[in-house]
């Protein structure tokens, strides 16, 4: 007889296709729109920037109140209410008119439905369906974000040229409502709520259920990384893992957004043409699914503590690299170093936390360290355009930001279970 996929492979796949067009649209898409906002209504580069600051700044303060309601309500139900703010947002943001308007409905309203639509509901709720194979599931997850990135950067491009900035806005809202709202309806919160087990069956015992060298190592791993624990808030709250893995987080909170938001203008800049990078971007995020598949699998066996440190190096190689990004052969480096290296820690920020604190209070606890990120989120993007608008270059801003990515894989080194509780 055939054997029945396991439900949570499916809630695996909708939650992907939800990332995958709200990062696309929401995240991915934003430096498509930066100069052309900026350049109607007059607007300085860190002016603009401040949008996305704010969107950080929102999410920051979102994110325990999302994490909270998740813990309480479900996931299911933040993705439906999330999605039917998010595709209000982005029909309402051709009716702006102001730099205060941007703030509002971009950086908060839209925000604020994409904090309740994506990462929190998603992220907890796959974590509730993986034991063994979480890191796996979360790099399945991942690679929605990424092909998000590939898919609606260049479509907005090629909107934004032929139809303008308005136009876009309003068919990414209606799409929104569209594939979410009958998607979300795929999830469900628990396992044991379908007469399920997580992963479909009893979790495998240590290393002699796994097979060849790489199961060996991986057994070693996990009796060397897992703690065992179950913390309360309180709990991750005064240990020093919780705190050396919220500022290797920061340090590549600010990589990361620099990034998003900037390199399109970049490399415009450097007289590439907005569709070319657009699709530069696009493949950046493409080339991220590499990292998070990878990353993922090797999460399930080695020290995740080193494959950060991994990661984060490629991660700011690939900013030195962008300093100088005046050709294409630099730029196609610059996706190569910091798409992987970016995309190999998105899996594993999840499954650290899961793996060293536990799932009973997991919504809380991400919900309380996210808005570390989101500040880094914030700082980064103003940082690198009131660097831009002083000097008139982003050298400066991607040197900062390249070095930042290295005092992350420092932080990540000293991050151990079970430490300080």
């Amino acid at each position: 007889m055939k054997r029945k996929v396991f439900y949570g492979w499916w809630i695996v796949l909708a939650t992907n296709i939800i990332c995958m067009f709200g990062y696309g649209t929401w995240l991915y898409s934003f430096g498509v729109f930066f100069k052309p906002m900026a350049r109607e209504f007059g607007w300085s580069r860190a002016m603009t920037a401040g949008a996305y600051a704010l969107r950080s700044v929102e999410g920051g303060i979102a994110s325990p109140i999302v994490g909270w309601a998740v813990d309480k309500y479900g996931s299911r139900r933040l993705i439906l209410i999330g999605a039917v703010i998010a595709g209000a947002a982005f029909v309402m943001m051709p009716l702006i008119q102001s730099l205060l308007g941007f703030y509002l409905i971009y950086g908060v309203v839209l925000s604020a439905g994409m904090s309740a639509m994506l990462y929190l509901p998603a992220w907890t709720v796959i974590a509730k369906w993986f034991d063994r194979r979480l890191s796996m599931a979360m790099a399945m997850l991942s690679v929605g974000a990424g092909l998000g990135g590939l898919i609606c950067a260049p479509l907005a491009a090629i909107m934004v040229t032929h139809f303008g900035w308005r136009t876009a806005f309003v068919v990414m809202g209606v799409f929104i409502w569209c594939l979410v709202i009958p998607l979300a309806f795929v999830v469900r919160e628990r396992p044991e709520d379908m007469g399920l087990k997580p992963d479909g069956g009893a979790p495998l015992q240590g290393a002699a259920d796994r097979r060849g060298l790489l199961g060996f190592i991986g057994g070693m791993a996990s009796m060397r990384a897992t703690s065992g624990a179950d913390y309360t808030l309180a709990e991750a709250l005064r240990s020093s893992t919780f705190w050396f893995i919220a500022l290797a987080f920061f340090f590549q909170g600010m990589a990361h957004a620099t990034v998003t938001v900037h390199t399109v203008p970049a490399l415009t800049d450097a007289g590439i043409p907005v569709e070319t990078a657009a699709i530069s971007i696009g493949l950046l995020t493409l080339v991220s699914i590499i990292g998070r598949l990878l990353f993922g699998v090797l999460g399930d066996y080695w020290d995740k503590r080193y494959l950060f440190m991994a990661s984060y190096t490629m991660m700011g190689a690939g900013m030195l690299v962008l300093m100088r990004a005046d050709s294409m052969a630099r730029v196609w480096l610059f996706i190569f170093l910091f798409g992987i290296g970016f995309g190999g820690n998105i899996p594993l920020m999840p499954a650290i936390r899961a793996e060293y604190f536990g799932r009973s209070a997991l919504g809380k606890i991400q919900g309380v360290m996210n808005p570390v990120m989101m500040i880094a989120g914030a700082v980064g993007p103003i940082l690198a355009g009131h660097l831009f608008d002083t000097t008139g270059t982003y050298r400066v801003a991607f040197l900062i930001t390249g070095l930042m990515t290295f005092l992350a894989a420092g932080a990540i080194f000293f991050a151990r279970p079970g430490r300080g509780r």
